[in-house]
């Protein structure tokens, strides 16, 4: 049985508030009004802070994009679903793997095209009978 020591725990929460502090700006305001002055605070997530959180936002964007798009090409009969695999970055889907006519190799980019989200398909299948 494992015990945390009482000085640990408030010693773990200071660290973990200054490290979200750290990727903070602070911007502090002084108004003087007619009944005194007044005194307000922001805090805004900084630049590098908010451009990893954009980041991460493509990422999970990205991952929606294959999902759906790997998941169309599933639900056709035709086109081998199971035979593509599909990447995103950017909302430019890459295609890569076999069909087995010319023809599905285009549906599945026509498939792959009318995906929301999907900004341009790089198709890079083979045909194989």
């Amino acid at each position: 049985m494992s015990r945390t020591s009482p000085r640990l725990t408030p010693l773990a929460v200071g660290l973990v508030a200054a490290v979200l502090l750290v990727a903070c700006d602070k911007k502090t305001t002084t108004t003087t009004t007619p009944s005194g002055t007044a005194t307000t605070t922001t805090v805004a997530p900084a630049p590098a802070t908010t451009s990893a959180m954009n980041s991460a936002g493509n990422a999970v964007s990205d991952s929606a994009v294959t999902a759906k798009v790997k998941t169309a090409l599933l639900a056709d009969d035709n086109v081998k679903g199971l035979q593509i695999d599909v990447d995103t970055k950017g909302g430019v889907v890459t295609l890569n793997g076999t069909a087995d006519t010319q023809a599905n190799m285009s549906k599945a980019q026509t498939i792959a095209q009318g995906i929301e989200g999907v900004k341009s398909v790089e198709n890079k299948l083979t045909v194989k009978p």
